[in-house]
């Protein structure tokens, strides 16, 4: 669990969130931004998109420019190293690290995971490719794989040492959420057949889970540790608590990946108004909070103490900026002088990575740390 989008025994939870429904009060600055280094001796020009961060303060993401692609790691207190190549997507608690390579043309996606220095390929043996996207903290991946680079689609889990087949396929299958219990969430889709189903995997079987309302492919997001599943429909985010579905909204989306959803069960996302996106948070057993952004605004993350972040844009999308949400409470991190910032992953310590623009346009890798522990009030 969170993850990129876990079990996060690092900090003790925070108190449930208000169901606060007033726009939020603006704070004063609370995080200092900073450039993400380099990695030392890449020949070339090199962007840097980070993806995720851990509670131990490792940032990963990837290099690209004009060069290959190369995945990097970034250490809590500065310096990149170089994974190798490929795109680093996701990070575990305990540092291990989930990328995938390519030769450049669809389907032929490798996963590999890297620990400790070492990288290790993780394709099921007779895979033409494979695709994964979430790590638990035992370095557990669920991956959907084909045969061949069009053929029906499946699913299995890499235990660390072998690979177990769950029994799922279709034309597409998803292996997007997994617990530190080893719980996967996924979905599979049989278009020739107008056959769509969201699933709950454990101890090596599958259970269908309750149809949620919407039409196509189901997008599970997250799982905890309580086995709360939310998923996108189209334009429909759902929510799983044992056997019972629920709407969080028919007209909005889940933010995308494992920081969608936290141990308590709070969910965040966006939901479309009047044509305008609002940032929007689903707490467990409460009803729809809007965050209180002017403009359009996307809810990215959420952590354990229920730490909120996403960013807002102006109407006319000339610029955007960061933002975090706190007790009712916003915060606007600052750029590295440019107009546009986007976020992408928050840790349980209000670490928070993603990308800015400089004065002239550039866009950098940028970690934003904290400078006081609580918000003013």
């Amino acid at each position: 669990m969170p993850d990129l989008r876990a079990s996060l025994a690092v900090l003790a939870l925070a108190t449930a969130l208000p169901l606060a429904t007033t726009p939020a009060a603006v704070a004063s600055a609370t995080h200092a931004i900073a450039e993400l280094p380099g990695v030392a001796g890449l020949p070339g020009t090199f962007g840097y998109y980070p993806t995720g961060v851990n509670d131990l303060g490792q940032i990963i993401g990837s290099a690209q420019g004009d060069g290959p692609t190369r995945a990097v790691l970034w250490a809590p207190r500065g310096g990149a190293t170089d994974l190798g190549p490929g795109l680093a997507g996701a990070i575990s608690q305990s540092g291990r690290v989930l990328g995938l390579t390519s030769d450049g043309v669809p389907d032929t996606q490798k996963p590999w995971v890297w620990f400790a220095g070492q990288r290790t390929t993780i394709t099921r043996p007779g895979a033409a490719w494979a695709r994964a996207q979430v790590i638990n903290d035992d370095g557990i991946v669920p991956m959907s794989y084909a045969t061949s680079a069009r053929g029906e689609q499946h699913l299995a889990v890499w235990d660390g040492e072998r690979h177990v087949e769950l029994p799922v396929s279709g034309d597409h299958v998803s292996a997007y959420a997994i617990n530190d219990a080893g719980v996967v969430a996924t979905s599979s889709a049989s278009a020739s057949y107008q056959q769509f189903a969201a699933l709950r995997c454990a101890d090596g079987a599958c259970t269908k889970l309750a149809p949620g309302p919407g039409y196509g492919t189901y997008d599970p997001e997250a799982i905890n540790e309580a086995g709360v599943i939310v998923a996108n429909r189209g334009m429909v985010a759902l929510r799983w608590d044992g056997e019972e579905v629920t709407v969080l909204s028919e007209n909005g989306r889940l933010a995308h990946g494992e920081q969608s959803l936290n141990e308590r069960g709070d969910a965040v996302g966006w939901v479309l108004e009047g044509g305008t996106s609002r940032a929007v948070l689903w707490p467990a057993g409460g009803k729809q909070v809007d965050l209180g952004l002017p403009g359009n605004s996307v809810a990215t993350a959420i952590n354990e103490r229920g730490d909120i972040i996403g960013h807002a844009s102006s109407p006319d999308y000339s610029s955007s900026r960061v933002f975090l949400w706190r007790d009712g409470q916003v915060t606007y991190l600052d750029s590295l002088g440019g107009a546009y910032s986007t976020p992408v992953a928050v840790n349980n310590h209000g670490v928070v990575v993603g990308r800015s623009t400089t004065a002239d346009g550039t866009w950098k890798g940028v970690r934003w740390t904290p400078v006081t522990t609580t918000l003013s009030r």
